[in-house]
C-alpha cells in the first residue's frame, strides 16, 4: 500500500544539493579556463554528478506530486500550466538579459542568430542562449511524456516502456544508432529513473535509509577520486545515475518521517531554480568584476572562487524571493483563478 503523501522536507534539501553540484562544477571550469586554477582538476572533469542527480531529484518529485492525476480529466492542463508558470518567466528574463547585453554592447558580446533565439525562447536543444540551461532541454522532453502518461496513461505506458528500451539498447550500442540523439540519449532517460524511485518508494518500505544514503555518497566520492587519480575508464553518466537514485532512495525513506530541517536550506531548496537558470551568467559577472578590481591577484584564486561562489549565491536567492516568487505567485493567481472561475459558472446557472 502506498505511504500517505507527506511534506519531503530532506528531498528539498536535496534540490538545493543538486544544484550546488551544478554550480561548484561550472565555477572550477570558469577559473580553470580562465585562471588555470581548479579544485582537485574538477575543471578538467568531464561532469561532477550535479546534473545527473538534479535530473533524478527532478523526476521524482513530479512521480511523487503529479501520479495519482494520471487518467484524472483535466489534471494534465493543470500540470502543463503549473510547469509553464515555474519554467519559464525567469527563465525568459535572463535569456533577453543575455540578448539585451550584445546589444547593448556588441563589441564585447556576440551576438545571437534568430534561429538560436527562437529555438532558447522554446527551450529546444540543443544549447540555449544560457548556455546551463541544456539539461532543461531534457527536463521539459521529460515533462512532454508524463504529460502523455497523466493523459491518457493506458495508451501511453507501453509506448514510454518502449522508448526506455530503445534508449538503454542505443546507449549501451546493443542497437546500432550513427547520430548522437537528443530524444535517445541517456540524459533524457535519467528523469524516469527519478520516477521509478518515487515509485519505489511509495510502493514499500526500505528499513536501512542510512546504509542506503552511505552508499550513494561513497558512490560519488569514488567516481571524484577516480576523477582525479585516473584509475579506469567509466561510463560516469551512469554511475552517477545509479549512485543517484540509492541515494535518493535513502533521503526519501529518511522522509517518512517528519523532519525538521535548518530554514536556510529549505528556502535554498526553494531557490535552486533561480540559483540553476541564473547563476552561470552571474558566476562569469562576479569573476570579471574580481580582476577588474585586481582583487584575484590580491586575495588568491582559491579566496576568489569562494568569494564568487557566495556572491554568486546571495545573488540567485535575491532574484528567487524578489523576482521569481512573486511571480510565480502572480501568474498562478491568475491562471488558476481563471479556470476555477470558469468552471464555477455552469454550476451558478445550474442552481
Amino acid at each position: 500500500m502506498e505511504n500517505r503523501r507527506r511534506k519531503l522536507s530532506y528531498v528539498q534539501i536535496s534540490r538545493a544539493v543538486a544544484i550546488l553540484f551544478v554550480l561548484l562544477g561550472h565555477v572550477n571550469t570558469l577559473f580553470y579556463t580562465k585562471l588555470r586554477y581548479d579544485w582537485f582538476n574538477m575543471g578538467e572533469w568531464e561532469k561532477t554528478g550535479g546534473v545527473d542527480f538534479f535530473f533524478i531529484v527532478s523526476g521524482f518529485m513530479i512521480y511523487y506530486l503529479y501520479h495519482k492525476h494520471a487518467g484524472v480529466p483535466g489534471k494534465t492542463t493543470e500540470f502543463i500550466w503549473k510547469r509553464v508558470i515555474r519554467i519559464y518567466p525567469i527563465y525568459w528574463l535572463v535569456t533577453l538579459f543575455l540578448i539585451a547585453l550584445t546589444l547593448i554592447s556588441p563589441s564585447k558580446f556576440e551576438g545571437y542568430s534568430w534561429e538560436l533565439i527562437i529555438k532558447s525562447i522554446i527551450i529546444l536543444p540543443p544549447i540555449p542562449i544560457v548556455d546551463s540551461a541544456w539539461s532543461l532541454c531534457h527536463v521539459m522532453f521529460f515533462y512532454l511524456i508524463f504529460s502523455a502518461f497523466l493523459f491518457q496513461p493506458k495508451i501511453f505506458k507501453p509506448i514510454i516502456f518502449i522508448w526506455i528500451v530503445a534508449t538503454v539498447l542505443i546507449g549501451i550500442k546493443l542497437v546500432p544508432y550513427s547520430e548522437k540523439s537528443f530524444i535517445f540519449s541517456f540524459s533524457s532517460l535519467e528523469p524516469l529513473f527519478g520516477c521509478f524511485v518515487a515509485y519505489l518508494t511509495l510502493k514499500y518500505t526500505f528499513k536501512h535509509s542510512t546504509l542506503l544514503i552511505s552508499i550513494g555518497l561513497l558512490g560519488f566520492l569514488a567516481v571524484w577520486v577516480n576523477n582525479i587519480y585516473h584509475f579506469m575508464h567509466l561510463n560516469e553518466s551512469a554511475f552517477f545515475a545509479v549512485f543517484s537514485m540509492v541515494l535518493m532512495l535513502g533521503i526519501s525513506e529518511k522522509d517518512k518521517k517528519d523532519r525538521k530541517v535548518p530554514k536556510l536550506l529549505s528556502f535554498l531548496g526553494d531557490a535552486s531554480y533561480s540559483i540553476y537558470i541564473a547563476h552561470a551568467s552571474l558566476l562569469h559577472l562576479f569573476l570579471f568584476l574580481l580582476i577588474k578590481i585586481h582583487f584575484v591577484g590580491f586575495l588568491g584564486s582559491f579566496i576568489s572562487m569562494a568569494i564568487v561562489i557566495l556572491l554568486t549565491i546571495v545573488t540567485c536567492c535575491i532574484i528567487y524571493k524578489f523576482i521569481e516568487r512573486p511571480i510565480s505567485k502572480y501568474l498562478r493567481k491568475v491562471v488558476f483563478m481563471k479556470k476555477n472561475r470558469s468552471v464555477e459558472i455552469p454550476i451558478g446557472i445550474a442552481k
